[in-house]
């Protein structure tokens, strides 16, 4: 979840205890951008047992305008293409 939230300044509005281990996890982000447009992203991961313990998941961006999600789609992509292949895929759905 940091390694979402911190590179795309958001703020994540669901409680998440790091403590806490899991193979799945849920959050909403939220983000303001310079223009004053909100965006919610929903975050859904699954950490597989049977494939390596691989990533596999979700990222929903909503917006009213088109502009913001597009571009946080942009800076989560490659956020993620950053990562070795070895931690797997998030898929990005873009709903403006």
């Amino acid at each position: 979840l940091k390694h979402i939230v911190q590179p795309t300044n958001m703020r994540c509005l669901t409680p998440h205890d790091e403590k806490e281990k899991g193979s799945f996890l849920a959050a909403n982000l939220y983000a303001r951008s310079v223009f004053g447009e909100d965006a919610l992203v929903n975050v859904s991961v699954e950490k597989k047992d049977d494939n390596d313990g691989k990533l596999a998941g979700y990222i929903r961006i909503r917006s009213k305008t088109q502009g913001i999600a597009l571009s946080l789609g942009d800076r989560i992509t490659s956020v993620q293409r950053g990562l070795p292949k070895s931690h797997g895929t998030v898929n990005i759905n873009l709903l403006a």
